[in-house]
């Protein structure tokens, strides 16, 4: 379920941060999974919290919120994302097994180990719980 809310970011090795414009009317939370904007046309290449089914393409982990929900695209100050490092992120049905498999998001805060219809955003590298998984992020 995407999150509307800022979260508690919890994070290893952290960095690469990279600035990328906002999307019009979108707000990007806190510690929650950005994406590039794949659709044709004005929006493409800007920073949103949709995953468009898949379509769109990983950017980073949101450093702090950036509230563009009343703006054009690139109205607001640029969006910083985390391009490197490992985060615990949410989803459901965690195994111990799914340790080394792909993570992909399947919106801007819940991971899966299902590509179908989602975007690839790393590698599972801790099993925390059946709800939360430590993902070692891979920005394309």
């Amino acid at each position: 379920m995407a999150v509307t809310a800022n979260q508690l970011m919890q994070a290893q090795n952290a960095g690469g941060l990279i600035g990328l414009p906002v999307l019009a009317a979108r707000r990007l939370y806190q510690a929650t999974i950005c994406f590039v904007n794949r659709t044709s046309g004005a929006g493409e290449g800007y920073a949103t919290d949709l995953d468009n089914a898949g379509a769109n393409t990983f950017a980073g982990i949101v450093r702090e919120e950036v509230n563009n929900s009343a703006g054009a695209s690139g109205d607001f100050p640029d969006v910083e994302v985390y391009t490197e490092g490992d985060f615990v992120l949410q989803g459901t049905g965690f195994l111990q097994g799914h340790v080394g498999d792909a993570a992909y998001a399947s919106d801007n805060y819940t991971v899966t180990p299902t590509a179908a219809g989602s975007v690839l955003i790393g590698r599972f590298v801790e099993y925390i719980s059946a709800t939360r998984m430590r993902v070692k992020i891979e920005v394309q």
